[in-house]
């Protein structure tokens, strides 16, 4: 089966999915708007609000939350095409644009990791606050033969406006793959970064930006730096420039160091660069309720004790990008709404040049 940049070549129908999720038959160059020394590439089209990438451990499959269809997608390697791993979740509509009383932003499964080449962590975001949980698989299957659960979270303050919290993304899985940190959006009450114990399956909250005097919110991907650092992406409000990381520790359970992001309004994704913990890409979103926006990619470097970071926008032409990973070949896959969100117009597509 022929390849390209080391990743199995999907076919042009993805198996069994009858949504329109394809592929070209060659990956074909696509305009990002970016710097020279950089290259991109389509690497799937059609996909209804796609949430999030990531590689299988052992043979490296390209994994896709197909966020709007219901389903978790994974490149089989020697089938040659796309299939469903996890199919038929439960959807929503994640907002209401109260103006016009249209429901926009379908979404289901947020985010997906894996936690062993047969086991699947899910993110089952279909539902209202308080009633989302983390489901775990073990085999292709319907969501509904789901091997564990964990939990809800129940409102955890006062506000009237919390229901608790729901669409868990940006996990992340300690080396040992006993803990996964989440990324949770309530009412923006109070924001949280959750822990879920694999072995008992319980969910629960572990670090409230708002107790330690942070006020922006919207936590979007954590990362490990080291075995008891952990770094979170903050997006803040829509259209704002507010975005921020921060790296906590995970013994004190305090902010130990804040950077912020010069030129990024709405940043989504991010992925350290292979062998490095200082050096970033990061997906900007560039959000809006009613259309997507072009959307920047940047190469962020993180300088010692905080401030500023080094920001460099290397594309400004993506589609709305939500969420990004580096392959085993060296190549940052991201995924993207496409030119419309709701309408099966997302895509996957692969930059090659960072260094």
């Amino acid at each position: 089966m022929r390849k390209v940049f080391g990743i199995p070549v999907l076919a042009l129908a993805i198996a069994g999915c009858g949504d329109g999720a394809s592929h070209p038959p060659d990956p074909q160059a696509v305009d990002l708007g970016l710097s020279a020394g950089y290259d991109a590439k389509l690497i799937l089209m059609g996909l209804n609000n796609p949430s999030h990438v990531t590689f299988r451990p052992g043979d490296n499959a390209l994994t896709v939350c197909d966020s709007g269809n219901g389903m978790v997608l994974v490149n089989e390697r020697g089938v040659g095409h796309a299939t469903k791993f996890v199919s038929e979740f439960d959807t929503e509509f994640w907002k209401i644009d109260t103006e016009k009383k249209i429901s926009r932003y379908k979404l289901g499964p947020l985010c997906a990791i894996w936690l062993g080449e047969t086991s699947l962590v899910v993110s089952d975001g279909g539902h209202p606050d308080g009633r989302d949980t983390i489901a775990f698989f073990d085999k292709p299957c319907k969501a509904a033969d789901v091997v564990g659960r964990t939990n809800a979270i129940a409102p955890t303050s006062t506000d009237p406006k919390d229901k608790g919290e729901g669409n868990f993304t940006g996990f992340v899985a300690t080396p040992d793959r006993k803990t996964v940190y989440v990324c949770s959006h309530g009412a923006d009450a109070k924001t949280w970064i959750l822990r879920c114990d694999v072995e008992t399956k319980k969910l629960e909250p572990l670090l409230s930006a708002d107790d330690h005097g942070i006020a922006v919110n919207s936590p979007m991907q954590v990362l490990l730096r080291g075995d008891t650092r952990l770094l979170v992406l903050y997006s803040g409000a829509g259209g704002v420039a507010d975005g921020l990381l921060v790296e906590w520790d995970l013994v004190e359970k305090k902010p130990v160091t804040q950077w912020k992001l010069p030129g990024l309004s709405d940043p989504m994704g991010m992925d350290f660069l292979p062998g490095h913990t200082d050096d970033l890409a990061i997906v900007d979103n560039n959000w809006s309720l009613t259309q997507v926006n072009d959307g920047r990619l940047a190469h962020v470097r993180l300088p010692p004790g905080g401030g500023d970071a080094e920001v460099v926008v290397v594309g400004t032409k993506l589609k709305g990008p939500v969420s990004c990973a580096f392959g085993p070949d060296a190549r940052l896959y991201i995924a993207q709404l496409g030119e419309k969100f709701d309408e099966g117009k997302g895509t996957v597509v692969s930059v090659g040049g960072f260094r």
